[in-house]
């Protein structure tokens, strides 16, 4: 009888010890090993319009980027999604800035500008862009910021850069075509479901001089002439539109380059004359790189869950557990 204890109490342990010694060597894809990422219980955020530096917690940050970031009536995973990415992408953004520290933050962990870092509403400036229905967003967005507050994605045992994006132009883009820089978490992935975006295309008119003028604050140097119709030739685009490269006239231009420019739409773009302005014909919303959020959207009304969402946008990455609270 003795020994029959002794073999059950061996098992029981067995039974527990073993599944952890696997998954620690063998860890599942996607899935964070048993070891947490410590965060941060607050970020200082450079007020790009006041120039003030405010100390916020990690929580109430997440719910500035997502009502400045995402439409609040999202499905709740893709809300979940958006603030795990958001989250991740501002602990990138302090992790660099602590290494190499930044004039351009002014000593702040990084700033609320939507060209450097992301994008972040104050509650005032969030209350005056919804009006009343912030109040009937707030406790939708809070859960989905509490969510990814507590969560950060991984690669190599880092924060990634998460980026995200509106719309994608049926594939998502790559970033060696806006920044030059390839990263292995930012593969090409089909996102043919963004087709369905009610403006997935659309056309505006750019005028002459204001082409003229955004050329020259580039480069001084660039040669316009007098022919509108010769000012962008040799495309270089893949098969969904995303622009590599672009001549303008005695330049060549990266498809992100020009997209930032002019101020495009998106990243995928063609421009012509038409004999009194430029008209840019776009498809997406935004540069195209890592998670569209369209897409996230898309997915989680089809039953997808937050995991499985940003597994799918961004290539080989850890979900891990945050440790906020030391």
């Amino acid at each position: 009888m003795k020994n029959i204890m002794v073999i059950l109490l061996v098992f029981a342990v067995l039974l527990f010890l073993v599944p952890h010694f696997w998954n620690t060597i063998f860890p599942v894809k996607g899935v964070a090993p048993i070891s947490e990422y410590r965060g941060q219980e607050t970020f200082h955020v450079f007020l790009t319009e006041s120039g003030e530096i405010i100390e916020i917690g990690t929580v109430d940050y997440l719910i500035g980027c997502l009502f400045a970031q995402i439409p609040p009536g999202y499905h709740a995973e893709a809300l979940k999604t958006q603030a795990v990415a958001a989250h991740t992408y501002a602990l990138r953004l302090a992790l660099n800035n602590r290494n190499f520290p930044s004039e351009s933050v002014q000593g702040a962990d990084f700033s609320n500008s939507s060209v450097t870092c992301q994008p972040f509403f104050t509650e005032e400036q969030a209350r005056d862009y919804y009006g009343d229905e912030y109040a009937l967003y707030l406790a939708k967005i809070r859960e989905a910021a509490e969510y990814g507050a507590a969560r950060v994605i991984l690669y190599e045992n880092e924060p990634i850069y998460a980026v995200y994006h509106s719309v994608s132009a049926g594939t998502t883009n790559t970033a060696q075509y806006i920044w030059g820089l390839d990263f292995p978490y930012l593969e090409r992935v089909p996102s043919d479901w963004c087709r369905e975006f009610i403006n997935f295309e659309s056309t505006n008119e750019i005028s002459t001089s204001q082409v003229r003028s955004s050329l020259l604050a580039f480069d001084p140097e660039i040669i316009m002439p007098l022919d509108y119709a010769k000012w962008f030739s040799d495309y270089s685009a893949d098969e969904t539109g995303y622009v590599s490269a672009v001549s303008a006239r005695n330049l060549t231009l990266s498809g992100g380059d020009l997209w930032r420019i002019l101020n495009l739409r998106s990243a995928a773009f063609e421009i012509k004359f038409n004999g009194n302005n430029f008209v840019a014909t776009t498809r997406g919303h935004g540069h195209g790189v890592g998670l569209s959020q369209f897409g996230a959207d898309y997915m989680a009304r089809r039953g997808h869950t937050y995991d499985s969402i940003l597994n799918y946008y961004y290539t080989d990455i850890i979900i891990s557990d945050v440790i906020i609270n030391y």
